[in-house]
């Protein structure tokens, strides 16, 4: 009987982290001077066991570096320089600067942007748009400020909140703000840099900010939200809704909403508010923008696309261990945070290089279970039903498959 064709030289976790560039890696780290009198665990060391933890679904210190342990000499092949202590971990956990991580994702970001944008995602209009919104992550111990209740059991809940802005076409967050969790969103889309001109953010009623809506009119930065139900808007125009307009568009027409400015000077922002109605739900929503171009019916339909992000936060808080975490302070947990959305852009990157169509959740179910074999990543999850029958057929024979599905 002889022997599969299926080995590869690599395992699997070496090809995903073949993905990182270890020398813009070193010079970030250089930038940040994160390796200062670290003698073995380097910057880079401390990220792939890191993205190891986060992408095996260990829910602790200890299985993480017993993981590492129980693969022997196969860690040499996924770039580990040897397996860390926890204490080493811990350490490095809580004195290297989280802002390294968050640097890193950038730059990956950056590579790997292009590759992943989605020409079948266009939406609508040839502007970039981009969903808005935040999840809140829970902590039992008060390290970020707390969310803001009490619990039966009268211990406060501690959370940090992660505000995230999400590339349509890419599938991936392209800016990440965490703060503590009772931070009002509309903190978030008002730093600078956040939106950009010429291009839409689609965000819950809960960011309105009439102030900065008038900002982005002069800067031609876009938006998409709804109109909260206690504002009076005072009606400027109404727009005809023509023949081809779908029924379920009610109104189509210009407004203007006040505010006060900093100085306490009343002033306002003209803005469209399109009213459609919602058969199914059997409900009429409100939405407010500052695209006059589009034609009503496709402004609903943008907003309903924000719906996107919250598949995102689904997506994280399913596949990774955000409820454990590698340690009780700030900066270790924003690593795991950074290394979390690392191990994210990673996976979506592979991911896209598959012409078999995988959901994002069983995918990092069978990848965790094969991040030590020595398969080639792309063929074997094109094709898994042919190498279960090759490894059937050959079931008399074991050592025809040790180096692809030794788990020892």
């Amino acid at each position: 009987m002889g022997k599969s064709n299926n080995f590869f030289g690599q395992p699997i976790f070496s090809q995903m982290v073949g993905l990182l560039n270890k020398s813009q890696i070193t010079t970030l780290s250089k930038e940040h001077n994160s390796d200062h009198y670290c003698k073995r665990f380097s910057t880079f060391q401390h990220l792939i066991t890191m993205v190891y933890g986060v992408t095996s679904g260990c829910n602790s210190l200890r299985e993480l570096c017993g993981g590492i342990v129980s693969y022997g000499n196969k860690i040499t092949h996924c770039k580990f320089d040897y397996s860390p202590k926890r204490s080493t971990i811990s350490d490095a956990n809580k004195r290297r600067d989280c802002i390294v991580f968050e640097d890193i994702y950038y730059d990956l970001v950056n590579q790997y942007l292009p590759a992943l944008s989605d020409s079948h995602k266009q939406l609508i209009l040839d502007k970039k748009v981009f969903a808005i919104d935040s999840t809140t992550i829970a902590l039992f111990q008060p390290i970020f400020e707390c969310v803001g209740r009490n619990p039966n059991n009268g211990k406060r809940k501690g959370g940090i909140k992660s505000h995230q802005k999400l590339d349509m076409q890419a599938g991936i967050p392209v800016k990440v703000y965490h703060s503590n969790a009772r931070e009002h969103d509309s903190l978030f889309i008002q730093k600078q840099g956040v939106m950009n001109k010429g291009e839409v953010a689609l965000f819950d009623k809960a960011y309105n900010n009439y102030a900065l809506f008038n900002q982005w009119n002069e800067e031609d930065i876009f938006f998409v939200t709804r109109l909260k139900s206690n504002a009076k808007e005072r009606l400027l125009k109404e727009f005809e809704l023509y023949e081809a307009t779908p029924d379920e568009v009610l109104r189509d027409a210009k407004i203007a909403l006040k505010y006060k400015d900093e100085q306490g000077f009343e002033k306002q922002v003209e803005l469209r508010l399109v009213s459609f109605y919602h058969k199914e739900k059997n409900k009429v929503y409100y939405f407010l923008t500052n695209l006059f171009d589009l034609p009503a019916e496709q402004i609903a339909l943008l907003y309903k696309k924000r719906w996107e992000i919250e598949l995102l936060f689904k997506k994280i808080k399913q596949n990774f261990p955000l409820q454990y975490f590698y340690g009780d302070n700030q900066n270790a947990i924003q690593i795991q945070i950074w290394c979390t959305l690392i191990s994210l852009l990673l996976i979506t990157v592979m991911k896209k290089q598959l012409t078999k169509s995988w959901s994002f959740s069983n995918l990092v179910s069978l990848l965790q279970k094969h991040l030590f074999s020595y398969v080639n990543f792309v063929d074997f999850f094109n094709n898994v039903d042919s190498f279960a029958k090759e490894f059937v057929k050959n079931k008399g024979n074991p050592t025809n498959y040790q180096s692809v599905f030794d788990f020892q």
